[in-house]
């Protein structure tokens, strides 16, 4: 009824019994310090280093979650989290317009959010809290290409080698009866340590002046068009094939395909009475790309793809994510397992 959701409405934005007290302020220096050395003309050497705070997301500190047996409980006093980071680099100008750029950097990551659960003996009372017990280390080096400047053509690219290794300080899950918490510590790993996953992207403009070409009846067709082709690389890494395998030895992992994708987005612009008006069109998956979504499968054609594929264990090459092949399959139900169609949006902007 309306007049029980009124009163389990108030009793969440004001449970009885719970303590009240003032939120604790919070005060961090935060400092800079960015160094050029200019070795020619056209190259230099550069060093940053930066302290750097981010607030937890807000339903940490201020929403509570009441569940049957289970509570959640905000922590407006939750620590900030903090980013120490050192970046060196090197910049080369080549061939007069084309600048170049490596960098290596390390990004030490304190004071995370851990949602620590403590459970009773009966599983009947759960309690869940946050803690500024999390930390990340992520250290990679970038190399990118750019030119800025050009009466026809414009790009930058990027290249990114990056490693991650994160872990927390304590347990997630705090048991009481002392069984099951001696388990959890036990099979609690405090450091992760993930695989290097490349990535590149190319942004590539090409463009022409506003008075290009000849002039039709006061209006330059080949004048002001632009065009933008941008293409995004990532090595998707592997896939642990039997994870219920407990001995490290003969855990069969397989390499996973690597993703691709390009977007085009075109616009021509007109010089009106009233304002230039510009005409965009966006094709999103230029190429009509299809990637196999095998976490949108049911288990049964999960079970069917996972031992169709022909993986280096049986003797064949075939990837995580593979679907091309007659003998692979995937079973009839595709509509959920193919989500990124080819797109066209096509719109009009004025601008006064």
């Amino acid at each position: 009824s309306y007049e029980r959701w009124v009163a389990w409405r108030e009793l969440l934005q004001d449970p009885e019994g719970w303590p009240q007290k003032e939120s604790e302020s919070q005060f961090h220096i935060s400092p800079r310090l960015g160094v050029s050395f200019p070795i020619t003309e056209t190259s230099k050497m550069y060093f940053n280093y930066g302290h750097f705070y981010q607030r937890a997301p807000i339903e940490f500190l201020y929403k509570p979650s009441i569940y049957p047996a289970a509570i959640v409980v905000p922590t407006p006093d939750l620590a900030m989290g903090k980013t120490v980071q050192f970046e060196f680099g090197y910049e080369q100008v080549l061939l007069w317009d084309l600048l170049f750029n490596v960098s290596a950097y390390y990004k030490d990551i304190s004071n995370e959010p851990l949602g620590r659960t403590f459970i009773n003996y009966n599983h009947d009372n759960n309690i869940t809290k946050y803690f500024p017990d999390r930390y990340r280390d992520i250290r990679g080096f970038e190399l990118r290409l750019e030119r800025s400047l050009g009466r026809f053509l414009t790009f930058n690219a990027m290249y990114e080698y990056q490693l991650a290794s994160s872990g927390q300080s304590g347990l997630a899950v705090i048991y009481e009866n002392r069984i099951e918490a001696r388990e959890g510590e036990l099979r609690n790993p405090n450091i992760i340590n993930t695989e290097p996953l490349p990535r590149a992207n190319i942004n590539l403009n090409l463009h022409t002046p506003k008075k290009f070409g000849y002039n039709l009846l006061g209006i330059n067709p080949l004048g002001s068009i632009y065009t933008n082709f941008f293409f995004e690389w990532r090595d998707q890494g592997r896939i642990l094939l039997n994870p219920e395998e407990t001995d490290i030895k003969l855990r069969n992992y397989v390499d996973v395909v690597n993703f691709w994708n390009i977007d085009f987005r075109a616009s021509k612009t007109f010089n009106t009475g009233v304002g230039n008006l510009e005409l965009v069109l966006t094709i999103q998956n230029l190429t009509n790309n299809k990637w196999l979504r095998t976490e949108n499968m049911d288990q049964n054609q999960m079970t069917d793809y996972k031992n169709s594929l022909q993986t280096p264990d049986k003797g064949g090459d075939d990837k995580w994510g593979e679907y091309k092949e007659d003998y692979i399959e995937t079973g009839w139900w595709t509509a959920p397992l193919y989500l990124n169609p080819r797109r066209y949006v096509f719109g009009f902007r004025l601008n006064l």
